[in-house]
């Protein structure tokens, strides 16, 4: 079934998830529903009987599921507007003998049920007939009937909440089934005089109309945005130390970002993994849970200078929607951080050659004589 989804932002507390920001709303639509439920009760020369057709099932309503494309399934409403009618009828019979009246009456409830969901709606309607008489005397076998009688439309509306750890059932591209019941249903049927000759009896029928339209509106949030980059999408950093001096101390600082936007839900880093040169760097990554839109988290990447040569790692960043609402509906997703850098030896100092020291010995003995002779 397809869903028609209305986007409105709203401002609400999703107190059920924990989430205090504005949210967005989507419907499936009202979809119809018509159905009828009846009990007959019926009574030979008795004074009353009663018949019941308890748990009778009015309507299944197919509902248009979330599309977890849109965002977080964050809460669900079942939005109900009905309304039930009544109907009763009978009949009586009887032969020679005393007169006699015959009538009956009816009692109801209902209930919506569904994943997460069970409305019940009290009190019970009830409804009574109007009756009819049989004559007194040798008749012979005469009938009498009565009604239908009929009340007004009894309003039958509410808006409930799905439980939260049904809201999975509310996703996907299909549909969500509802069901509409009349828990109890019962009819009685009354003659007023047993006296006189067998065969006499009496009978009621109830009948329960429930009509209206059910419709699933869903409140949810867009999905996370991860990124390298606070401005923009960026899936992937590459952070290039070049080339640096053997034992000396390097590092970058980077940082991951949920874009802005106020209709977000939160961010997770769950975990990363590294491949290649990781002994070389220090990524200074740890997870964080639920960094909100527009927010960020810094780090600092460092190259390991210890040993010499040429180093390349790649790491991959496992991040996620925040844990809220319908686990069904929060998305994955990676980012790719590359370091690389060249680690050389400290230039060493340069040795003097023997010759040169005693050049410069000499020089020092020449400066003493001219120092005497001018003495």
């Amino acid at each position: 079934m397809s869903t028609n989804f209305q986007l409105t932002a709203i401002a609400l507390l999703l107190s059920v998830c924990g989430i205090s920001q504005a949210s967005l709303t989507a419907s499936s639509g009202p979809v119809g529903f018509n159905g009828t439920a009846t009990v007959i009760a019926t009574g030979g020369q008795v004074a009353s009987a009663t018949n019941s057709n308890n748990n009778a099932a009015i309507a299944t309503v197919a509902i248009g599921q979330f599309n977890a494309a849109s965002g977080v399934l964050t809460g669900v409403d079942l939005q109900l507007d009905s309304s039930r009618t009544q109907t009763i009828n009978g009949a009586g019979n009887k032969n020679n003998g005393p007169g006699r009246t015959v009538n009956g009456s009816g009692t109801s409830s209902a209930l919506l049920s569904a994943a997460g969901v069970s409305a019940g709606f009290s009190p019970n309607l009830s409804q009574t007939g109007s009756g009819c008489s049989l004559a007194m005397g040798p008749t012979g076998a005469i009938s009498c009937s009565w009604g239908p009688t009929s009340s007004a439309a009894t309003a039958t509306a509410t808006t409930v909440a799905v439980d939260e750890q049904n809201l999975n059932d509310y996703v996907g591209n299909g549909s969500a089934n509802a069901s509409l019941s009349l828990p109890t249903l019962s009819a009685t049927t009354t003659m007023s005089s047993t006296m006189g000759q067998a065969g006499s009896g009496s009978s009621a029928t109830y009948k329960v109309n429930w009509a209206g339209t059910l419709q699933a509106n869903f409140s949810y949030l867009l999905h996370s945005l991860a990124s390298f980059d606070g401005a923009g999408e960026s899936n992937t950093l590459i952070l290039d130390f070049g080339n640096v001096a053997q034992n000396s101390v390097n590092s970058m600082n980077f940082s991951l970002f949920n874009l802005a936007n106020a209709d977000r839900i939160g961010l997770d880093f769950d975990s990363v993994s590294g491949s290649g040169d990781t002994g070389a760097f220090d990524t200074g990554l740890s997870t964080f849970t639920n960094l909100a839109e527009s927010g960020s988290q810094s780090f600092i990447a460092n190259l390991l200078t210890a040993n010499t040569g040429a180093f390349s790692a790649q790491y991959l960043l496992n991040l996620s929607d925040a844990d809220l609402g319908a686990s069904s509906t929060r998305q994955n997703y990676q980012l790719t951080l590359n370091l690389t850098g060249n680690v050389v030896a400290a230039a060493a100092p340069v040795p003097v050659p023997g010759a040169v020291w005693l050049f410069g010995s000499a020089l020092g003995f020449a400066g003493l004589l001219r120092r005497k002779v001018n003495a």
